[in-house]
């Protein structure tokens, strides 16, 4: 399903592309803003799931640009993974070995940047600047970040690295950085973790959305977690959604990493639209009766 199949046109939002060379690597971001009418507004970084920068995260900025915000969808991988070759292949069907490829080309993109923690927020900052930046962004509003899987976990890198975000929302994110076991399941060799020194940022709001069922998310790495916002000072909440799978919030069209559950991704949804209404305070937001993964939001 396609973003075409509910929402109606929305011809006067404005598109623009973000591309730039940072430290060796090209990167290319995709930014939706509101009709020209209504002036700057905030900024709200949408950060991909493992598989790299695609249509559905596209397709999320242009949500947020439908509610009034400015919706800019990153690319953290850059050349790693090739733009044409981030969306699971139509003609892999049950093939291990393709399936086993494809997997492992997306998990050498996360782990190039997860291991070096220093690279992943420099990263992270460039492109919140770039952002802020654009003409098209009311820039006295500190920018949100929301992210999926792998964006979940990056998003509190941005809190971590203090770097001036507002609030981040994480859905079916992993707690730790540099900690996903997956890579090993496909054979991408995991550099040793290059960690830096944190420099929380204790104004930012982090709201964590997690699938009780998630099981890259044990009990000993909330408990961490916790632990470790405690100590920072950081202002959190933890949702967790009863027998809710990894990947909740996206839709199958993405592949075996989309295992939608309507009435989490509903509920989640609600909640990161009641924190941008609290960090983003008098901004004027428009109904939008569904979400990027065409999950039905009230209004």
């Amino acid at each position: 399903m396609t973003h075409t199949d509910f929402w109606p046109p929305a011809p006067d939002l404005r598109r623009d592309d973000i591309a730039f060379s940072y430290r060796g690597n090209n990167y290319l971001g995709h930014l939706v803003a509101p009709a020209a009418n209504v002036g700057p507004r905030p900024l709200v970084l949408v950060i991909h799931n493992y598989q790299g920068l695609k249509y559905f995260d596209v397709d999320v900025a242009e949500y947020l640009a439908r509610l009034g915000y400015v919706g800019l969808a990153i690319d953290v991988y850059g050349d790693t993974v090739p733009v044409d070759e981030r969306c699971w292949p139509e003609d892999i069907g049950n093939d291990p070995a393709a399936i086993k490829a494809f997997q492992a080309k997306c998990f050498t993109g996360l782990v190039n940047m997860d291991h070096d923690h220093e690279l992943f927020r420099s990263l992270m900052g460039e492109w919140l600047s770039r952002g802020r930046g654009h003409e098209f962004v009311d820039p006295s509003f500190a920018p949100a970040a929301i992210g999926y899987c792998f964006g979940g976990m990056a998003v509190l890198e941005l809190v971590r690295g203090g770097l001036d975000v507002s609030g981040v929302v994480s859905f079916h994110g992993l707690l730790q950085t540099g900690e996903d076991p997956n890579a090993a399941a496909y054979g991408v060799e995991r550099p040793p973790l290059k960690p830096c020194p944190n420099e929380y940022n204790t104004n930012a709001i982090v709201v964590i959305e997690n699938g009780f069922d998630d099981h890259l998310v044990p009990q000993a790495s909330k408990d961490r977690f916790f632990a470790e916002m405690d100590a920072a000072g950081v202002d959190w909440s933890f949702h967790e959604h009863a027998k809710t799978p990894h990947g909740f919030a996206l839709p199958p069209s993405l592949g075996p990493p989309g295992h939608l559950h309507e009435a989490a991704d509903r509920r989640s949804t609600m909640n990161m639209l009641s924190l941008f209404r609290e960090v983003f305070p008098g901004v004027p937001t428009n109904p939008v009766a569904h979400n990027a993964a065409g999950t039905r939001i009230p209004v």
